[in-house]
């Protein structure tokens, strides 16, 4: 090409891409509410809280605080501290349930193995955990409540900006003898501080002047955790779990004896175990196995019930370790496709009869959510 000919060339204006929501956008945390009860011989009802409006929501953050309890040689039950929040749930701005209704156990598992704040995230390690004390059983521990899915992309982050229209957390506080085995002759007293985590609304531009997203990607992409609760008789059971139709990313199997103790839960658990994805056989492999998978994909080694252990009677099936093989870290590539009529099926020898709890992330979305 000569310089004439180049000379009349036009310019050609590229597309400009937008800069992606989380560097436009700025992480917010602030303060929630901060309420005190005693604790009771019977459960009851602490409160129910709108969630501030504040940009999109990722996650609610609880400080659980016991002091003041008196009393010596108090023991604890296998489920404490956690288990002092009876019942607690997060509703949207419709009043359907996204997060439980759970038992503050239940929370504890899905922030140890939920993958929200990735492996390796045990509430036990936290420097704002402490254990009950056997002189006053008194106790501290900080939990989170999830919504978002990644912090890489904020997926699953949700709209929270309609003050008219507010989400609701829910709470419920157990009776002491739930709590203690041995419990103090003054019970403690209750605070809860809960924070509200979110993403802020980016601005148009960014100093740049180049264009912003303004939502997190696939918007109304939602993480809904639920649990049902299923009969297991002595001998060889076939259990088929109920909550499909969406995209399934996390699986957590609690077995519990007859009498409601985890304690030989993986004793009593299938040894092998198989699972089933519409009569197609996915899996199946011993209990060490599994455990081991289990340790693989978190780092989590220690003697199980300590910090950083497993937890007796628990086993986790996830598809969301598909970035670097730790749980959470994830491109949602492993995520399990289901429809209403899929089978998903729990199959094996249980050697002594309970109950097997089931808790289910399963994710809805509106558009494409899988990363290139």
């Amino acid at each position: 090409m000569n310089r004439e000919s180049a000379s009349t060339v036009q310019k050609v204006d590229r597309p400009t891409s937008l800069v992606p929501f989380t560097r436009a956008s700025h992480e917010h945390i602030q303060p929630m509410f901060d309420v005190t009860q005693a604790l009771g011989t019977s459960s009851a009802a602490m409160g129910s809280w709108d969630v501030p409006s504040y940009g999109y929501l990722r996650s609610i953050i609880l400080d659980v605080q016991a002091t003041n309890g008196a009393g010596t040689d108090v023991t604890i039950t296998e489920d404490s501290p956690w288990n002092i929040i009876s019942e607690i749930t997060l509703l949207d701005v419709n009043g359907a349930p996204v997060v439980g209704p759970f038992s503050g156990y239940d929370l504890y598992l899905i922030n140890k193995w939920g993958g929200a704040a990735g492996a390796n995230s045990d509430p036990k390690a936290s420097p704002m955990y402490s254990a009950a004390t056997p002189t006053g059983g008194n106790f501290r521990f900080c939990m989170r409540v999830p919504v978002e899915l990644s912090a890489r992309d904020a997926l699953g982050a949700l709209p929270n900006l309609n003050p008219a229209s507010p989400w609701k957390l829910r709470i419920t506080l157990a009776a002491g003898s739930t709590i203690y085995g041995t419990a103090p002759s003054t019970l403690p007293i209750v605070r809860i501080r809960a924070h509200l985590e979110a993403w802020g609304q980016p601005p148009q531009a960014d100093p740049n002047g180049r264009p912003t997203a303004q939502n997190p990607p696939a918007i109304g992409t939602t993480s809904y955790w639920s649990k049902s609760t299923i009969n297991v008789a002595n001998g060889f059971n076939t259990v088929r779990l109920p909550r499909m139709g969406s995209l399934i990313r996390n699986l957590l199997f609690v077995y519990r004896d007859s009498s409601g103790s985890r304690a030989n839960g993986a004793e009593l658990f299938p040894d092998p175990c198989s699972i089933y994805l519409d009569t197609r056989l996915l899996k199946t492999y011993g209990r060490d196995l599994w455990r081991h998978e289990m340790y693989r994909k978190t780092n989590y080694y220690q003697e199980a019930e300590s910090v950083n252990g497993l937890d007796n009677g628990v086993f986790v099936e996830d598809y969301c370790h598909d970035f670097d093989g730790k749980i959470g870290a994830e491109v949602r590539d492993q995520y399990l496709s289901t429809t209403q009529s899929t089978r998903y099926e729990l199959s094996g020898l249980f050697t002594g009869s309970g109950f097997l709890t089931v808790i289910t992330n399963d994710v809805i979305v509106p558009s494409e959510i899988f990363m290139d």
